[in-house]
């Protein structure tokens, strides 16, 4: 099995785990789960087919877009693969990047407004990133407490990168 993390073009970021069963790959976010069997080639250069739970889709990838059936349905802007642990279930290793807080863009840390072992609410500041002279608070996106601080202010960061883990 393999964990992913997508971030996608518009900063959404996604874990995805991908694993293979009989021919078919196995791919699950939090959300939604996919079974995805290889059937061929396509009409046009670049194009496979492909069984997604059951229905045959039409795929390919067209300026950095993933078209599905002629609709452009998801850009990724970077993928990175992400450690896994064993004896831990797919859910457990999904579930447990929930509550990391990521960069959403280029720039340079301003000022952390907590510290390790803090309780935070949903919504609550944490820090704030600078970028082109303009400042941008990046908020807790679970409540919990402050496990790990992984930047220093002054520290540059990029688009992805995590900041703070919140457990």
């Amino acid at each position: 099995m393999k964990l992913y993390r997508v971030h996608s073009e518009t900063g959404d970021v996604f874990v995805v785990a991908q694993d293979q069963k009989n021919n078919k790959d196995l791919l699950k976010t939090e959300s939604s789960s996919f079974e995805i069997e290889y059937v061929g080639q396509g009409r046009r250069e670049g194009e496979i087919i492909l069984r997604v739970n059951g229905e045959e889709k039409h795929v390919f990838i067209e300026n950095g877009w993933i078209v599905l059936d002629n609709q452009a349905l998801f850009r990724a802007e970077r993928v990175t693969e992400l450690p896994t642990q064993e004896g831990q279930s797919l859910e457990e290793m999904i579930k447990g990047k929930e509550g990391e807080v990521i960069s959403p863009l280029q720039g340079r840390i301003v000022q952390i407004r907590v510290k390790e072992g803090d309780a935070v609410n949903k919504g609550q500041p944490l820090l704030s990133v600078e970028a082109m002279k303009s400042e941008t608070v990046i908020s807790a996106p679970v409540s919990g407490l402050v496990q790990k601080i992984l930047v220093k202010p002054g520290q540059g960061v990029k688009k992805g990168d995590i900041l703070i883990v919140i457990k």
